[in-house]
Formats: structure tokens, C-alpha cells, sequence
């Protein structure tokens, strides 16, 4: 459990210094939150099942504030961003692709704003003042729920071999324990660490293994295959929390989707639930990561079955942000993965 609120207390103070509050709000705010903790971890298990509904709550950041899109009216500046697909794609997936960005432009209103192909790449253009929605658009948007199987906090330095693990070791198959030992996570360096264990491509996150990642604060973790997958998605809007009243993305799950949700989170309550709060190996057992594009961005302790498919992702998220998510998983993956060779901009042309 301590490690547990380190983590969280650790992500506070990156969210309050990127928001530029000083680091006495982010510890007020961990203090707060410990309190909340530590009584939901005295209450009965059927007063949780009850209260909470929803049980995968994302408590880190996914991305840098997007910021709002432009003013209506003919924008002075274009911005052109070109993705390539290091797989060759087909003329077919790279249209698919060029609908799917069209779609998700059109879900956040954004104007002037156009995806075509060319040649092997896809093209999305708008307006430069929409740069940073428009970057964070062209994500893949492979979201994936899977089990944490083993966890190792960040320590303030290269972890060394045999530090303090939680979890158990001896549900990772033998292939995947060699990369978690050989992975080493950095804070606020999402992304860059799969290099490491010879991740290319999408196979960083095979939905039917094993795999191992990293969480925004540093966090390492070996998850198991992803039984419920973004793909079981039927609906994602962003919303105010009826719980916390920020900003979160609701998602209700299709029926194989909820099924399986089901199943995954009733396996792991009666598993290790009962024991989580007292024990840190349990507690990790009983958590489920919400896996973006290969990265944790939350792994949430499970506290009762959802069985009616529907939950929320909550992460301090700015309405823009939440739009921007609920975009990518209401419109689905994009087919394979592509990556930013070209970001340019230009003026707009003006017709006579």
C-alpha cells in the first residue's frame, strides 16, 4: 500500500508541476486522497460493490493539454502532418486510415480540416492553431485492459536487479520475465522505453500475450493477455464524472465486451480482493492496467465485478483532452500503426 500511494503521490506532483501549482498542493491533495483510500479499504466488501460502479479509474495524465480548437473562419496558417506506416499498407488501409482521421476530426468539430492519401502516406491537414489536437488525433488509439501480473515502482534511479517487486513473479511465462527484468522506465518518457526489449511495430501489445510496460511515473509492470479490448467498445463520450465532476470519458462495452469484463474483474475481486488491504502483493494482483498504445496509463484496484459494462476513465483531464480520447476509442484503431515523418506548415491559400 505504501508504494501504492508513492506512486500516486508521485504523479500528483508531475501533473501540479506541468499545471505550474506548487508542490505543497499536490502533497494536499495526495493527503486528501490517502484518507479516501485508506476508509474505502475499511468498508464492506458489498458497501464497495454498491458505491462504486465503476472500478477503472485512470489517475495519471494521457497527454499534454491539446488546448482549444480555432476560432471559426478561414484560418491564416495551415498546419500538414504526413504519417507513414513502417509496414507496408495497402491503398485500402491507407484510405480506412484517411476515413478514420476524417471521422475523428468531424467528432471534435474541428474546421477546415482535411485527410487524404498520398502516395504511401497519409496526409491530415487543418489549421496551425489546431497543431496539438490535430498530433494528438493521429494516435493509434489501441486501448487494451489487461491484468497486472507483476509491479515494480520507481525509485528515483535505475532500479537495480531484485529490487522490490509486487505481485507474483511466478504467473510470468519466462520470455516475458526476461524483458521485465531487462526494461528499465524513466518518468514522463512514454513510449521511449520499448526499444529496449526489441518491441517493433504494434507488437508491444499483442492483445493474446503477455507483455511488459511502463506507466508515466516510472512504474514497470508484466501484464497478462488482454481478455477485454478497445475494440468491445460500442460507445465513448466525454463527460463530466457524476462521481467527481472532472472531465473523464465514459465507455459502455458491447456484450462480448461486458462478458468478459465481467469475468475478468469477478475473478480478480474473489481472488485477491479480500486480502488487498493488507497485503501489497494482493493489491496488485487485484488491479487491472488500462494499457494506450502499449502504455499504462493507470491500473486501477479492482473492488467489485462490473457486470454491466460500463465504466469511465478519469485522469484530471481537461475537456479538451477527454473529447480528443473519446474521439479515438468512439472511432476505433487506426488499422496499423503509422508514424509522424513530416510535421509542416504553410498559408492558407486564398481563392479569388
Amino acid at each position: 500500500m505504501r508504494d501504492a500511494d508513492q506512486l500516486i503521490a508521485g504523479a500528483l506532483r508531475d501533473i501540479a508541476a506541468e499545471a505550474g501549482l506548487p508542490r505543497p498542493a499536490a502533497d494536499a491533495a495526495w493527503r486528501a486522497g490517502r484518507r479516501r483510500r485508506l476508509a474505502g479499504l475499511t468498508a464492506s466488501a458489498a458497501s464497495i460493490a454498491g458505491a462504486i460502479a465503476l472500478a477503472l479509474t485512470v489517475v495519471l495524465p494521457l497527454a499534454t493539454e491539446p488546448g482549444p480548437a480555432a476560432p471559426q473562419g478561414a484560418p491564416a496558417r495551415l498546419v500538414s502532418i504526413s504519417l507513414w506506416p513502417p509496414k507496408p499498407a495497402g491503398a485500402a488501409v491507407l484510405a480506412a486510415t484517411a476515413a478514420i482521421l476524417r471521422q475523428r476530426a468531424a467528432d471534435l468539430h474541428l474546421p477546415d480540416t482535411q485527410a487524404r492519401v498520398s502516395g504511401s502516406f497519409v496526409v491530415l491537414t487543418g489549421p496551425a492553431a489546431d497543431e496539438a489536437q490535430l498530433q494528438a488525433l493521429v494516435a493509434s488509439g489501441v486501448l487494451n485492459f489487461r491484468p497486472v501480473l507483476l509491479f515494480q515502482p520507481y525509485r528515483g534511479t535505475t532500479p537495480a536487479a531484485g529490487g522490490q517487486r509486487y505481485g507474483d513473479a511466478s504467473l510470468v511465462n519466462h520470455a516475458t520475465m526476461a524483458l521485465f527484468s531487462k526494461l528499465v522506465c524513466t518518468p514522463a518518457k512514454a513510449g521511449t522505453w520499448k526499444s529496449q526489449v526489441g518491441y517493433v511495430g504494434d507488437n508491444y501489445d499483442n492483445p493474446n500475450a503477455q507483455v511488459v510496460s511502463c506507466d508515466s511515473s516510472g512504474g514497470k509492470y508484466a501484464l497478462g493477455a488482454a481478455t477485454v479490448r478497445g475494440t468491445q467498445i460500442s460507445e465513448a463520450t466525454a463527460g463530466r464524472s457524476a462521481t467527481s465532476n472532472q472531465w473523464a470519458v465514459m465507455l459502455t462495452l458491447n456484450h462480448a465486451g461486458t462478458a468478459a469484463l465481467d469475468t475478468l474483474t469477478s475473478r480478480l475481486y474473489h481472488s485477491y480482493g479480500t486480502a488487498a488491504g493488507s497485503s501489497d502483493n494482493d493489491f496488485w494482483l487485484d488491479a487491472v492496467a488500462d494499457v494506450l498504445d502499449g502504455n499504462v496509463i493507470s491500473a486501477p484496484h479492482i473492488e467489485g465485478a462490473i457486470s454491466d459494462g460500463k465504466l469511465s476513465i478519469e485522469a484530471n483531464f481537461t475537456k479538451a483532452q477527454a473529447q480528443v480520447l473519446a474521439a479515438q476509442l468512439q472511432d476505433g484503431p487506426l488499422p496499423v500503426e503509422f508514424l509522424i515523418s513530416d510535421i509542416s506548415t504553410s498559408a492558407a491559400s486564398v481563392s479569388s
